[in-house]
């Protein structure tokens, strides 16, 4: 019956939503920033897959007046995204609406078990252009701070103008790709998914989501200023095209690797602290 009903709400909600999530999919596929939104939904479905059991045995209540509070207010902005033509609150209501959903036909407690793959979609939806930003510049402009004073450190000689880095004879920009963003984002959404797969203290996976942010943008620091050290030992090259991707590639490898690091130190000290 469980079944039947979901089955039932699952298709005018796939009505609903179908142009906004075929235009995510498409963002996704367009945008790098964005190219982990294809992994979210499949972290969300193997949590619910893992605890199917738990789910199959938790009691169906209903907490009507709640859920139904909850999925008007999430229709009301799916409506006022649809009027203003912005995407970003359109997709963001998805999740209140399954909020909703979750509330009216399982309850408290299904919603309670149900809250981490539900709002964990939140990742997959690319920030609007003017948060994006907000957040973009300021991170480019520290790192290309930070990467100045780092390279002045080790002895060479250059002069920063904004986000541009001078050294002799060689001319570096930190650019959009190099704020750090791309690398913020994707560092984010695995801490959040490590967070609640591997530890048990709301705490800990709040503090392994916050430490994933000093971690994101410190190995893109350390990426620019080998990049400079590079380029100046090798030539202007070594800053562009396959040598600049696998680059990043490698430093978002040392980002994931501090990450699981930083996770491991924090389940030790959680199985340390618990009886």
């Amino acid at each position: 019956m469980r079944a039947l009903q979901w089955v039932l709400v699952a298709v005018p909600l796939g009505l609903l939503y179908y142009e906004p999530l075929r235009s995510l999919v498409d963002q996704w596929s367009q945008d790098p920033n964005y190219s982990h939104g294809f992994l979210v939904p499949l972290v969300s479905v193997y949590y619910l897959w893992d605890r199917k059991e738990e789910l199959r045995q938790t009691p169906n209540t209903g907490a009507y007046p709640l859920g139904i509070l909850v999925l008007v207010g999430s229709l009301g902005l799916y409506v006022l995204g649809r009027m203003g033509d912005e995407m970003f609150t359109v997709r963001l209501s998805l999740l209140g609406v399954l909020s909703g959903i979750a509330l009216v036909l399982g309850g408290r407690e299904w919603f309670g078990k149900l809250r981490f793959p539900i709002f964990y979609l939140f990742f997959m939806i690319p920030l609007p252009y003017f948060l994006y930003n907000e957040i973009a510049v300021p991170l480019k402009l520290f790192a290309a701070r930070v990467s100045t004073a780092a390279l002045h450190a080790m002895g060479y000689t250059l002069l920063r103008e904004g986000n541009v880095l001078n050294l002799p004879g060689l001319t570096l920009e930190v650019a959009d790709a190099c704020s750090g963003m791309r690398s913020l984002i994707s560092v984010l959404a695995l801490a959040g998914a490590i967070g609640w797969f591997f530890h048990k203290k709301g705490t800990h996976r709040v503090l392994l989501l916050a430490l994933g942010v000093p971690i994101a943008i410190g190995v893109n620091v350390v990426r620019i200023v080998v990049t400079g050290v590079l380029a100046h030992l090798f030539g202007p090259e070594m800053a562009q095209g396959f040598f600049h991707e696998f680059a990043g590639l490698v430093i978002f490898g040392v980002a994931l690797a501090l990450l699981f690091a930083t996770s491991f130190i924090l389940g030790r000290w959680e199985r340390k602290v618990t009886p």
